[in-house]
């Protein structure tokens, strides 16, 4: 028997994320993901129980303009939903993430969950073969050189150039992700004895122990949000601001989301004459990363200063510079010119 659909709405005002696993779920279901409401809260950080969220509202639509049960997924039903997403135009990763929310739900529900047959991966390995084979575009690195261009491309006297210069070099030193710089605080900012500054995460999706992270600010970058929090008239609350044009006394009142990021980091790139094409949120992580492997920091001190669990992303990011580092370019290099 599915679960009403008001319990999305009315029930779990406290756990929101957890309750929008139970639309449509078999009521065995449903009293067991209820026991569990309050450990997944205290054992899964909010981020994760977000994505989780998200992740289901996408497979709940799909369910209900198809007239698809939700909960068991059937094999045919996981194929159809993977090739409309496809069709969507979702890459590879995104779809992982849907698969794995989906093993996760069922798993807590108690269920089978398709993704564990032996179909079911033949079918997500021959989808990804057939439609998925071409290689995503890595993000385009903002290495330091290009991040010095951009500040210095900005007018310190402007409350939104002397921002966008603080949130960018910020960005770049922490080694942040957008949603993690959309909620850095003014409470969490300090300053050190020779002029640089520390700013605490209290929490992030990797940081399932909420113990949080603080991390390294230059001098300079210190510089630059003082700057801008005292143009702003700033003393707390959320760092990095929208800027609207109005001169209301509340008009830096509304926090950055993570989508305005992504959009600054492409303006200010195209602006100060930068390829942006493939600039995203992601670009000052990845060319932060380009850089500390190119001054010959080890992978493992990468991994830390970006808070990666396994190498894959450092790989991925610096493979241009592996492959200009490999055999063939050395041997090239430092081949001596044939003799006359």
């Amino acid at each position: 028997m599915a679960h009403p659909q008001p319990d999305i709405e009315n029930g779990f005002s406290r756990h929101r994320a957890v309750a929008e696993l139970l639309a449509q779920t078999p009521d065995g279901a449903v009293d067991r993901l209820r026991a569990m409401a309050d450990d997944l809260k205290i054992a899964y950080a909010p981020n994760t129980l977000k994505s989780w969220r998200a992740d289901w509202r996408v497979w709940l639509k799909f369910c209900a303009d198809n007239s698809h049960t939700p909960l068991p997924a059937s094999l045919p039903t996981l194929r159809a939903f993977v090739l409309e997403r496809i069709a969507a135009g979702r890459k590879r990763a995104t779809i992982e993430h849907y698969l794995a929310t989906l093993t996760v739900v069922h798993r807590l529900a108690e269920l089978p969950s398709p993704m564990d047959s032996m179909e079911a991966r033949l079918m997500w390995r021959g989808l990804r073969r057939e439609h998925l084979s071409a290689r995503q575009r890595q993000a385009k690195g903002l290495t330091l050189d290009d991040v010095d261009t951009i500040v210095t491309s900005l007018d310190p006297g402007i409350p939104r150039d002397i921002r966008d210069a603080a949130l960018i070099s910020t960005a770049f030193e922490t080694m942040f992700r957008r949603s993690e710089l959309v909620v850095l605080r003014i409470e969490d900012l300090s300053e050190e004895a020779d002029g640089s500054g520390r700013i605490f995460l209290p929490s992030s999706k990797t940081d399932q122990d909420a113990a949080g992270f603080l991390q390294y600010l230059s001098p300079d970058t210190l510089v630059l949000i003082k700057a801008w929090l005292a143009i702003a008239g700033l003393a707390d609350g959320p760092i990095f601001r929208s800027t609207p044009k109005s001169n209301q006394p509340d008009r830096y009142a509304n926090p950055l989301s993570d989508r305005d990021v992504a959009r600054i980091f492409k303006q200010r790139a195209l602006r100060a004459g930068l390829d942006a094409e493939l600039i995203s949120g992601h670009s000052t992580r990845v060319g932060a990363a380009q850089d500390l492997i190119a001054a010959n920091f080890s992978g493992a001190e990468v991994m830390r200063q970006g808070r990666w669990k396994t190498e894959r992303m450092v790989i991925r990011y610096s493979e241009s510079l592996s492959a200009g580092r490999g055999a063939m370019a050395r041997l090239k290099k430092f081949r001596k010119p044939p003799k006359d």
